[in-house]
């Protein structure tokens, strides 16, 4: 056993079935004294727009905010106070539940050596991790958003977040052999610093998406796409669309339309370096075959699509952009290289004409400049 266990890793372990049917047990149990204390918690609410919503009518109320998260949390739960602490949060206690406690609960917790830490991925750890922190919950007067182990504390002035930390939640933690993550702790005013809270960033009155979380879903795009791989079209498209649907179902509540304009160029991209088998994203005559068009008849999701289609649900009024009229890519395949070189000659004049038209327009700007100054100065000389 190692001497020092503040620092124990994070460990998986194979599923199985009765750690999903004991947490439901322990949910059903908990989740009504939870509903009615806090509808807030993410233990009976977890859908995103309800969160951001929170956010936006609380922070009109209370100005300032404490936001922070607990160190290694998973991995410094101690078995010991989590399994005296269940039958103190639980008011009736069936035998079912004994025999739970007695047996199940510390059969499954015994698979980490050390006496602390529990497992990712279970449904069981999901709900004792939730439970664990609930004598810190009920601490808590002020509203408050929470993701397992993040905290969003909700304040009335500026020094209020500091009272909190010091006499509530360092003891609480303290009693609880935990310890808060320093590098996330944060407090400030709403509408004037930037707040980040489960992957949304919140700045004058907007929502966003984490810059993180970005980068996190360009990281899988790429990995789904490495030109190694050597997955089918159909195959390499339903990678693709898992990893749409569930980015873009999720950050569909944020003000994000261009973020997710450029996510899904990126993705475009990817896929036609992927299925013209070359490392040069700007292949001109690849991409010519491969229009956007055509990728989307091929069946790929669009992230903007997704928060179209929400925003018209909602009713929510989006600007209206002229779009050219989208090609249909029929009958590409039986074009010679002549006519693709052809296009790719338009194209190229196409681009000489936009700039040629640019720079027109700064000259007409700088022409009507010097008009100006040259009035000014005649108007002086005249005085």
């Amino acid at each position: 056993m190692p001497k020092n266990t503040n620092n124990l890793p994070y460990f998986k372990v194979h599923r199985k079935a009765v750690e999903k049917t004991l947490a439901g047990f322990l949910l059903r149990k908990i989740r009504p004294k939870i509903r009615e204390k806090f509808p807030q918690h993410f233990l009976v609410q977890s859908i995103p727009f309800e969160t951001l919503n929170f956010i936006k009518e609380m922070s009109k109320k209370y100005p300032y905010f404490l936001r922070f998260d607990i160190r290694l949390y998973y991995p410094s739960i101690n078995h010991r106070i989590l399994l005296k602490k269940l039958p103190e949060i639980y008011e009736s206690i069936s035998r079912r539940f004994k025999r739970y406690l007695k047996k199940d609960i510390p059969e499954f917790l015994s698979q980490s050596p050390y006496g602390k830490g529990l497992p990712i991925g279970s449904p069981l750890s999901y709900t004792l991790a939730g439970i664990f922190l609930l004598d810190l919950d009920l601490k808590l007067r002020n509203p408050f958003l929470r993701q397992t182990d993040d905290y969003l504390i909700f304040c009335k002035n500026k020094k209020e977040p500091e009272i909190l930390l010091k006499n509530i939640i360092l003891p609480k933690l303290k009693e609880l052999s935990l310890e808060i993550n320093e590098k996330k702790l944060k407090s400030g005013k709403f509408h004037r610093d930037k707040v980040s809270f489960v992957g949304f960033d919140f700045h004058a009155g907007y929502f966003t998406i984490e810059e993180e979380k970005i980068e996190e879903l360009k990281k899988k795009i790429v990995k789904l796409t490495y030109l190694t791989r050597k997955k089918s079209e159909k195959a390499i498209i339903k990678s693709l669309n898992n990893q749409v649907l569930g980015f873009g179902h999720y950050y569909k509540f944020a003000n994000c339309k261009r973020t997710l304009e450029e996510l899904d160029a990126f993705i475009r991209m990817r896929l036609r370096r992927y299925l013209n088998r070359t490392k040069d994203s700007k292949n001109r005559q690849g991409n010519l075959l491969l229009t956007n068009e055509v990728i989307k008849n091929l069946g790929l999701k669009s992230l903007l699509r997704i928060k179209e289609k929400y925003a018209l649900k909602k009713k929510h009024i989006f600007r209206k952009t002229t779009k050219n009229k989208p090609k249909t890519g029929l009958g590409f395949r039986e074009e010679s290289a002549t006519q693709l070189e052809e296009k790719a000659h338009r194209y190229e004049q196409k681009l000489i004409l936009e700039e040629l038209r640019r720079l027109t327009g700064l000259v007409k700007k700088l022409e009507r400049k010097i008009a100006k100054l040259e009035k000014k100065v005649a108007a002086k000389e005249k005085t």
